[in-house]
């Protein structure tokens, strides 16, 4: 009799014994889902394209995944993340193959820490060492540039300087145009011209300021 009614008992707890197996099952898959929707790492490798880094989060590591722009419509920004830059991995997907995760970079770390500790300095600070900043409170705007620096423009441009300005360089200074005009006045006598008296070019001429005629 005892047998018989543990056999009852048996098959009448079967079926939710076999739900809360499936449950818990559920419940695991869910946490772990849950455990890699948001993970902390960094780029272990950049594609050749890019456009695509790879994560090291832990001991495992993304397959080529995008990574977050400032800017990514009509108006596009660009900066390829560095090896060693730490990421926030966003999984949408909720995989585990990390297919559907994309990188949130931008996040200071101590391969590259912030470049200033001023909450008033804005900074952009480029590998070679060169930097573009401004202070909101001293109202200094600073561009430091460690090699050259061209600046096309395709229509007209005018600079207004509401002080004194000054330009030093250590070359030859160029300026070309089809009229220069400096402070209005007439024109400039050069040693190509040649005086009114004795028909011959001006002698006392500067040997380093030079313009046409």
């Amino acid at each position: 009799m005892r047998q018989l009614i543990e056999s009852l008992v048996r098959d009448m707890l079967n079926p939710y014994l076999e739900r809360i197996e499936e449950l818990s099952d559920e419940t695991e898959d869910l946490r772990r889902r849950q455990q890699n929707m948001i993970r902390l790492g960094y780029v272990s490798e950049v594609h050749e394209s890019g456009f695509l880094v790879r994560i090291k989060h832990g001991e495992l590591e993304t397959p080529f995944i995008r990574w977050f722009s400032s800017a990514a419509g009509e108006t596009r920004d660009y900066r390829c993340p560095s090896v060693g830059e730490q990421a926030v991995l966003l999984n949408y997907g909720a995989g585990n193959s990390g297919a559907q995760t994309v990188a949130l970079i931008g996040l200071f770390s101590d391969n590259f820490p912030a470049p200033s500790a001023d909450p008033d300095e804005i900074v952009r600070c480029y590998p070679d060492g060169s930097i573009v900043s401004y202070h909101a409170t001293n109202h200094v705007f600073t561009l430091d540039i460690k090699g050259d620096a061209v600046i096309d423009i395709e229509k007209s441009a005018t600079v207004n300087v509401g002080d004194s300005a000054s330009v030093t360089a250590g070359g030859e200074v160029t300026v070309d145009g089809s009229m220069i005009k400096l402070n209005g006045g007439t024109g400039v006598v050069t040693g190509a011209h040649k005086c009114m008296i004795t028909g011959l070019p001006h002698a006392d001429c500067s040997s380093s300021v030079t313009a046409a005629k």
